[in-house]
């Protein structure tokens, strides 16, 4: 390949990470997008590598604190969004186990009863379908709930 594909490969690049932090498969990928060919691209990462550019756990802790504070999501959920940006499992597993599940939860709760309206059984009902599409565990929701309604019956709500 020409030195000036390899070059170009590596500007984009360096321009993609100067707009934001990407994973190396995420890099890899719209590098390809672009029309580089294989070889360009390795070259292209090798380089970013050497230079201390790409860091995929780096990479996962930021999405993890995006997504914590635009819209907190629960592990299943947060596993399958990182997996779509090409982080290994073990680097996600890593990333998961940091952030506190039950605050994500009950910041999700929150802010979603403020937009609910109807009578409370209503209102817990729908917070239930809320966090349970979030991706929350049950014990989880079951906990949130006890804390933002300050009512022990919302086992009732579950069945």
């Amino acid at each position: 390949m020409d030195e000036g594909k390899k070059s170009s490969a590596l500007d984009l690049a360096i321009r993609l990470l100067a707009g934001r932090a990407h994973g190396r498969a995420e890099l890899e990928a719209k590098l390809k997008k672009r029309g580089f060919d294989p070889e360009s691209i390795a070259k292209a990462i090798e380089k970013l590598d050497q230079l201390g550019l790409t860091d995929d756990r780096a990479f996962a802790q930021s999405c993890m604190t995006g997504m914590a504070r635009r819209r907190p999501e629960g592990k299943l959920k947060t596993r399958a969004r990182l997996k779509q940006k090409g982080l290994p499992d073990e680097i996600i597993d890593e990333a998961i186990t940091v952030y506190d599940q039950s605050a994500l939860c009950r910041s999700a709760a929150e802010k979603k009863l403020r937009t609910l309206s109807g009578p409370p059984e209503l209102k817990k009902k729908k917070l239930i379908t809320f966090l349970k599409n979030r991706g929350f565990d049950w014990e989880t929701i079951r906990e949130t709930l006890k804390l933002v309604t300050n009512d022990e019956d919302e086992m009732d709500l579950m069945d």
